[in-house]
């Protein structure tokens, strides 16, 4: 009987045991479990202070819809029609005495760029001056003459050449005086003896200073150059439209389009308004001109740009290309997460007395990528995302390291 409760004991320990050692398995494991869905939760967000992002150049953004898919691929320029250029050149031989602006100055149509200085200014002025003093002798010596051959008692060949002088005077204070007004002297005020030694050069519309080919004291002569102003209100876009594409490209259609070497991923809207009917030789293709669909300061003539002309009206979900990263076979986008209520009120809550700098959160948004044009690709999102979220278009690749930094904490 004793041996009998003293194996019955053994069992009962050998039972609370295997019991014992089961529970702790399923905790482990649960405990485990808990820990890897934690881990794959911080694998896939990341915390950037403000200076990380401005030291590596993170640029948050949003989606955009884009026509990635029915476009036709087009390079050229940013120009200006020529009656918003003006190239300023010298009427007259003088010395330059005064300049008065500066390359990027803005100026308004009449407004004095520099002064000219010569001594043939003042002769000018002077043979005004006599010329039309002698208009009324000649004039009343040509109506003498007239009314005496009228009455016959007067020659022909006097009043021929009386009638001569006076006309031959008259055309020379009509030349004198457009010369002057085309120097910019009043001639009424060189007439009361107000003779000036210089005449100014002046802007002939409103713009920007772009050039300035003159030094003072140089001598300028007739036709030279010495300003250019540009007005940059109406910049439109020149392409070149090869042959292939010619047959897609008509007018009305909207385009986008990027200057080269732009420092952000922007893209700027136009319409053409104009196609070409002649061939350019070299290379062999059309050219197309567009409108800009609003004023853009940063944009100057000259720049050269890549466009893309909608030829269909279907768009897409689009990122900048940057904004894309790979990891593991996985495309992935990174969007801003907004702080939760409780998080904020938490953060209150502790160090009340302390300044708070809080980084932006991040989290990675697998997605699958599609047709990409100009900088820019066609994004599918896989989770539920809404497209007004605010995300990462330039410097992903930045984000997915720092991410693979938080897991090389975890050991598993």
């Amino acid at each position: 009987m004793k041996i009998f409760k003293n194996y019955t004991l053994v069992f009962s320990l050998f039972g609370l045991l295997f019991l014992s050692a089961c529970g702790g398995g399923e905790n482990a494991h649960e405990e485990d479990h808990a820990e890897e869905e934690e881990h794959s939760e911080n694998a896939l967000s990341v915390e950037l202070s403000e200076q990380q992002m401005e030291a590596v150049g993170i640029e948050i953004g949003r989606f955009s819809y884009l026509p990635l898919k029915n476009t036709v691929k087009a390079n050229g320029m940013l120009e200006l029609p020529p009656q918003k250029k003006g190239t300023i050149s010298a009427l007259v031989a003088g010395q330059v005495s005064d300049i008065k602006v500066i390359e990027g100055d803005l100026v308004k149509a009449g407004d004095v760029l520099a002064t000219l200085e010569d001594p043939a200014i003042i002769d000018m002025q002077q043979e005004f001056i006599e010329a039309s003093e002698q208009r009324d002798y000649l004039q009343q010596d040509y109506e003498r003459k007239k009314r005496l051959l009228d009455e016959e008692v007067g020659s022909q060949r006097e009043f021929q050449e009386s009638a001569s002088r006076y006309r031959s005077n008259e055309a020379r204070i009509s030349g004198l005086r457009s010369k002057l007004e085309l120097l910019g002297l009043n001639p009424e005020q060189v007439l009361e003896g107000n003779i000036s030694s210089s005449v100014p050069v002046r802007s002939p519309l409103d713009g920007f200073v772009r050039l300035v080919e003159i030094n003072k004291g140089s001598y300028i002569t007739p036709g030279k150059h010495m300003f250019e102003v540009v007005d940059n209100s109406e910049l439109h876009i020149d392409l070149m439209v090869y042959e292939k594409d010619l047959h897609r490209v008509k007018e009305g259609q909207s385009l986008y389009f990027r200057y080269a070497n732009q420092p952000k991923s922007d893209l700027y809207k136009g319409e053409i308004f104009a196609v070409g009917k002649a061939f350019e030789q070299n290379p062999k293709a059309v050219r197309v001109h567009a409108h800009l669909m609003e004023e853009q300061p940063n944009l100057l003539p000259g720049m050269y740009v890549e466009a893309m002309i909608v030829t269909d009206d279907e768009t897409v979900l689009s990122l900048p290309e940057e904004a894309v990263v790979s990891d593991r076979g996985q495309s992935y986008i990174f969007i801003v997460e907004e702080e939760g209520e409780e998080d904020v009120e938490i953060e209150k809550a502790s160090d009340s007395g302390k300044d708070q700098h809080h980084g932006t959160h991040l989290r990675a948004i697998p997605v699958v990528t599609g047709t990409s044009e100009e900088g820019y690709v066609e994004i599918r999102l896989l989770e539920k995302v809404t497209e007004e979220s605010a995300v990462i278009t330039k410097g992903a690749f930045f984000v997915l390291s720092e991410m693979r930094k938080g897991e090389g904490g975890h050991g598993h």
